[in-house]
């Protein structure tokens, strides 16, 4: 029987690329919003649903909602499917926008654009968001830096508001219920009045990329100005061969070759196995999705264009949010040079052409099988953990090449977790987590690693030409964001009061963040023990200050 896909969107046009991509295949019924389409869609029972997300975006939290509490469809697999012309709002060849910042947000980044863009703090910055925790968060962050603030969470609102306030800046949110941001950057830029002001995006979708994964209401999300039916079809291939095998869940491959008959025989045997297949016919394209999709192996041709197997594994080895995927390189090279050369660089097994599917298919299970047992990836902050930090540095110390390793650690979090409970705390480790990825990992290519060594420890390897610019900038953006973290009693008398270790009740300052920064500029580092001992000297020292600090290692002898 043919799969059940329930679409909900409002724009006739990505309904017509649904039914383009899918009729022959799916049964598929095609819903507006209106007041009882979640009871339509209830009696339908889909096995998949497929959200417009900007079309029904005046009614998205609503819909939300209504699908989480529907004890019929709170367990189906959903997608965020949206495609929207007014993207060139933002992207297009005259943007109307004069910035773009995605959450979790950048705080210097975020300083730097109110810098480049406001001339004055007599009028004040306009915020628009309907997230009442982020609203005060940015209201704090610009009131903190000496501007005024004018913060609005009704979108009906927010035309007549900037006519009267007179902003400098506004930072605009885009989806929101009863008028999406697209609509209000409409209203803005055709009237006289309002034109003139600089307007600022942000929002958790990401628009410069075709199929950004976005995190709007933990669904997956794909966002473009043009979505295609090929698209469609193989992200709704995808999700439904994830959810719906009977039994389990279906491993991801990444098949990469530019041999395109091959690659399609191949991709055929690996799913009838059982497996979900994405393809990619060169190494640029396999690089992207691998970053796309995440797949649980990819299996990659060794003579590809753009990049060959080994400089795709290169990449995706040193990066720290991918580099567990396991690598199968496929080569008509024998030789054993080759052979060691990508066994040396991490690469988890090599087949040589011809190949048999038959042996491929039982080389990727066990791979599979192997990799779930050993991954040991931190279930809070999805960073590599201990085996993986260890790895990483021994393999600098062997290579003799120049690094240095900060050692992270949080002031003052026990008293935080002691007054704000665990769940608070936990919350405050993964933004920490999200703060690294974002300064130390600047684009999916770099060639630095961070790891969570557990509880508030964390670690990141760099250049030693970058180290202290890293420092200064996890230290910057985690204190512009520290006030959130308390009530407003606690942010304004700038501590807490709770039991210390000997059972006293004492002050303590709000969280900050101490590094200690390890390198090998003047003297040698020989083993993971030594450098773990100097990081753990050093970060205790940074504590001594009990305010967030850094201290690299200067000494020569």
């Amino acid at each position: 029987m043919a799969k059940k896909i329930a679409v909900l969107s409002d724009d006739l046009v990505l309904n017509e690329k649904v039914i383009k991509a899918l009729d022959l295949n799916y049964n598929i019924k095609l819903l507006t919003y209106k007041e009882n389409s979640i009871e339509e869609m209830e009696n339908f029972e889909p096995d998949l649903i497929i959200v417009d997300i900007i079309s029904v975006s005046k009614y998205f939290f609503e819909i939300s909602e209504a699908l989480k509490n529907s004890a019929k469809l709170s367990d189906k697999k959903i997608i965020m499917l949206s495609q929207n012309k007014k993207m060139d709002l933002i992207v297009g060849g005259s943007p109307k926008v004069r910035g773009y910042i995605k959450k979790p947000v950048d705080f210097d980044e975020l300083k730097r654009i109110i810098d480049t863009n406001v001339e004055d703090n007599i009028r004040p910055i306009m915020i628009v968001d309907d997230d009442a925790e982020f609203l005060e968060l940015m209201r704090i962050f610009v009131e903190s830096n000496g501007y005024k603030s004018v913060v609005i969470n009704d979108s009906r609102k927010v035309f007549d508001t900037a006519v009267s306030a007179k902003p400098s800046i506004i930072f605009l949110d885009l989806m929101m219920p009863e008028k999406d941001g697209f609509e209000i950057l409409g209203e803005l830029s055709e009237d006289k009045k309002t034109s003139d002001i600089p307007i600022i995006v942000i929002s958790a979708m990401e628009f410069n990329k075709f199929n950004e994964r976005g995190v709007i209401s933990g669904h997956p999300e794909y966002v473009s100005r043009d979505i295609t039916p090929d698209f469609i079809r193989e992200i709704v291939e995808g999700a439904l061969s994830e959810s719906f095998n009977v039994g389990g869940y279906k491993p991801k491959v990444l098949l990469a070759d530019d041999q395109i008959e091959l690659l399609m025989l191949m991709k055929e045997s690996i799913e009838s196995a059982g497996f979900v297949v994405f393809s990619a016919v060169d190494g640029k394209e396999a690089v992207e999705k691998i970053y796309e999709f995440n797949p649980d192996v990819a299996v990659l041709d060794y003579n590809m264009p753009f990049k060959n197997g080994l400089e795709v594994a290169t990449e995706i080895k040193n990066n720290p949010v991918y580099s567990h995927i396991p690598i199968i390189i496929v080569t008509a090279k024998a030789d054993k040079e080759t052979k060691i050369k990508g066994l040396m660089m991490g690469i988890d097994d090599y087949m040589t052409k011809p190949v048999d599917n038959d042996e491929l298919i039982a080389r990727i299970r066990m791979i599979v099988k192997r990799n779930k047992q050993v991954l040991d990836t931190n279930p809070l902050s999805k960073l590599p953990g201990n085996p993986s930090i260890q790895s990483r540095i021994e393999k600098a110390i062997e290579r003799k090449e120049k690094f240095a390793v900060l050692y992270i650690d949080l002031n003052n979090f026990k008293a935080y977790n002691d007054v704000y409970g665990f769940e608070a705390g936990d919350k405050v480790i993964k933004t920490l987590a999200n703060i690294l990825v974002k300064v130390v990992m600047p684009n999916p290519s770099s060639l630095d690693f961070i790891g969570h060594i557990g509880g508030d420890d964390f670690i990141a390897i760099t250049t030693i030409e970058r180290a202290e610019e890293v420092a200064r900038k996890i230290i910057n953006n985690f204190n512009q964001i520290v006030p959130s973290f308390y009530n407003e009693a606690d942010r304004k008398n700038g501590y807490i009061i709770t039991k210390d270790r000997l059972g006293n009740m004492a002050q303590f300052p709000l969280l900050g963040v101490s590094i200690g920064i390890v390198h090998n500029q003047h003297k040698p580092l020989t083993s993971y023990a030594q450098i773990s001992h100097i990081g753990s000297e050093l970060k205790k020292a940074a504590k001594l200050t009990n305010e967030s600090s850094y201290i690299m290692d200067r000494r020569k002898e």
